[in-house]
This record gives C-alpha cells, structure tokens and sequence, in this order.
C-alpha cells in the first residue's frame, strides 16, 4: 500500500453511468439479500477509485481498503474468527456457524480501517473522511447495479482482525462492506429534511 501517485480531479475520467447522483442517494439503501453472482474485478475498482475522493480536508488519505476474494485463503481465515468471536461470546454453534456463512457467502467483501493520528481532531477528522469513502463507495455500488451491506457488527470485532489483513492494531475499524447483487429491491424510511431543517433568514 505504497504511495505511488497523485491523482488530479481534472484528469479523472468518471466511468459512464445511467444512474444520476440523486437516484444512487435514494437507492442506496442496506441490502444483504444477494444472488450469487460476484461482482466483476474491475467494477469493484471503479467503487474503490470513487471511494478515495471523498472529503479530504488535509489530504491525509486515511481510508485503507482490504479486498477479500471469494473463496480465497484470507476470506476463510477472516470467516473463522467471526465464528470464534459469536462462539466466544454465546456458545452457540449455530450462531457461530451463521455468522462464518455470511463472510464466505457475500460475493464480495470489503474491510474498511481509518488511519490515526497523533492529534485527536485530525482522528476524527480521518475516521468521518473514512466514512464518507465508504459512502462514496456505495453510492458507486448502485450505479453499478449492486448493493451493499455496511456492517459493524460481529465480523468486524475480532481482537485478531487487524492482524490477519495486515492493518495496524491502532487504525480504527470503519466496518465491513458486504456486496453484491440485490435478491430483493433496496427501501428504507427517513424522517423528512423539514424536521431536521432551521432556515434562517
């Protein structure tokens, strides 16, 4: 994870999409109903190349991403320790077993770190940087017609994670984003813009 160039916003060519930046808002809604389908290499690089323009207000590029094939070495060894963590916690095998079958299952899976620093603003500023990458990400998920699930939950809390995808035990977990083809269409509800909104004038 080198740093091998800088990329100018005007030198990017955005990939060609049918989807308009407001029907990506509204559709990108948690999904983890996918068909088996794995989403193409070279779409999940668009995702992740629309990722890392997200706001950046000191250009720290604090998002790291790791990509887990399906079927793949590192995919098993990350789907053990969700096991590990549910059966450490509950005792149920059944559980457990559930939780691995979601990490080997998605079609695609991606672990998402922010990167510290030594001033807890500029902290917190990468973690909210971070997340606005994953947002990014998804929003391009859409307009590659795909859905994401983006989870904090238990595939992302074993003391051992960090060390098996190769981040740092001090970069903070952003979660895991599990993707692929929707099953089912996308909704959720939102309270409106009016209730949450003072205009002042």
């Amino acid at each position: 994870m080198t740093q091998t160039q800088r990329l100018r916003s005007g030198g990017v060519e955005a990939p060609v999409t049918s989807v308009s930046v407001y029907e990506a808002i509204h559709g990108r809604r948690m999904n983890n109903d996918f068909s088996d389908a794995v989403p193409a290499r070279e779409a999940l690089q668009r995702m992740l190349d629309a990722a890392i323009w997200a706001p950046n207000h000191r250009l720290t590029n604090p998002w790291r991403f790791y990509v887990l094939e399906k079927g793949g070495q590192k995919r098993a060894e990350v789907a053990q320790l969700a096991y590990d963590n549910i059966f450490q916690r509950s005792g149920s095998h059944e559980n457990a077993d559930g939780s691995r079958q979601r990490v080997l299952d998605a079609p695609a899976l991606i672990y998402v770190y922010s990167i510290p620093d030594d001033r807890a603003d500029m902290t917190q500023e990468n973690y909210a940087a971070a997340c606005c990458a994953v947002q990014n990400l998804l929003l391009a998920a859409v307009a590659e017609g795909l859905a994401g699930d983006w989870s904090t939950g238990n595939t992302t809390r074993h003391p051992q994670l960090a060390a098996t995808l190769g981040a740092e035990p001090d970069w903070t977990m952003v979660g895991a984003l599990f993707i692929g083809q929707p099953s089912r269409p996308s909704a959720s509800v939102r309270s409106a813009a009016d209730d949450v909104t003072v205009w002042w004038e």
